[in-house]
């Protein structure tokens, strides 16, 4: 339906006035309202093509200008690259930080291994040592029985010894005694045999 150039102007009107007032989406009955008459077959289709005119004026007023765009642009793209040096900085200083606390890691990893390593030693040592010294305890006792041993042995040969030199000494004793009844019974008889050849002389 075709309508009139001067019909369309007066929707347009309306609502560009109701827009002014205030009424930023004006509907279609409040357009011929404005408009004091009119048929909304009339004014729905212009008021269409009024709002896709609208929407296109917004789009415009809204697009950046070349220059204001380029300057943004421009502005983003100092930023992503201060922002990239910045990044690129503080990876590197935590690769760095990192790469730090790996080695000083691996220095204490490697100390620690090494003092394992050493007392490990220490105590192979110290067992090898416990082993000969229990060896070197285990004969000197055995030395030590075979000396206890041996001195009971001798204890007992000297005992019977003592006896035997206790025996000894009494038969010396009895010996001495005997010997010296001897001595005295020859002395008397020699002296009786005296008193006989004086006795035969007279």
């Amino acid at each position: 339906m075709k309508i009139k150039p001067e019909i369309k102007e007066r929707i347009v009107e309306a609502a560009n006035a109701l827009v002014a007032e205030g009424n930023e989406n004006p509907t279609n009955e409040q357009v011929r309202e404005r408009m004091g008459s009119g048929s909304l077959s009339h004014i729905s289709p212009v008021m269409r093509e009024w709002r896709e005119s609208q929407k296109a004026r917004v789009v415009a007023a809204l697009e950046i200008p070349s220059e204001l765009k380029k300057a943004i642009e421009t502005s983003l793209s100092q930023v992503w690259t201060a922002a990239s040096k910045l990044a690129s900085a503080t990876v590197e200083k935590i690769q760095q930080e990192a790469q730090a606390n790996i080695d000083a890691a691996a220095h204490e990893r490697d100390e620690a291994l090494n003092e394992i390593s050493r007392l490990e030693t220490r105590i192979a040592d110290l067992l090898t040592l416990e082993h000969e010294q229990g060896e070197e305890i285990q004969k000197l006792k055995s030395d030590l029985d075979a000396a206890q041993g041996e001195n009971a042995r001798f204890q007992t040969e000297l005992a019977a010894l003592s006896a035997r030199v206790d025996e000894r000494n009494e038969q010396i004793k009895g010996l001495k005694e005997e010997l010296k009844e001897a001595r005295d019974d020859n002395k008397s008889l020699q002296a009786e045999l005296v008193n006989i050849a004086k006795e035969s002389k007279i």
